[in-house]
């Protein structure tokens, strides 16, 4: 059985303008999973994720915690506990934490492999 534990899971810190932790929970790297890997966004009220968009990647979106804003192309939706949100390959899409407590977000990559740049650093831009 292959398994982590977030909070046993050290994260890869983000520095501002978009400040936030990243943690690599399951990976081909770490846990020999195969075509998907899962991980999770933390953001602190008042920051947000960098914009960005993915070449080739599926990504699945789903808020564990907190309340925020969601971006997706040219669409922005408010998220809360339980918001799942699918972001096609190519699409520019970006997280934001405008309420008071800490966002937290579950992420999937499939196919897996952007996360390992955050595997091998501890701090720094992402």
């Amino acid at each position: 059985m292959q398994y982590s534990r977030e909070i046993q899971v050290e994260g890869f810190e983000a520095v501002p303008p978009y400040k936030r932790t990243l943690k690599v929970l399951l990976s081909p790297r770490s846990h020999r999973t195969k075509n998907i890997s899962l991980g999770m966004t933390i953001l602190d009220p008042g920051w947000s994720s960098s914009p960005h968009i993915h070449g080739i990647e599926e990504e699945l979106w789903y808020v564990v915690s907190g309340t925020g804003r969601a971006t997706v192309a040219e669409e922005t939706i408010d998220i809360d506990n339980g918001t799942a949100i699918y972001i096609p390959p190519g699409q520019r899409h970006q997280l934001v934490n405008n309420g008071q407590v800490q966002l937290r977000v579950l992420w999937v990559l499939s196919p897996p492999g952007l996360e390992n740049s955050y595997l091998d650093r501890k701090t720094g831009e992402a």
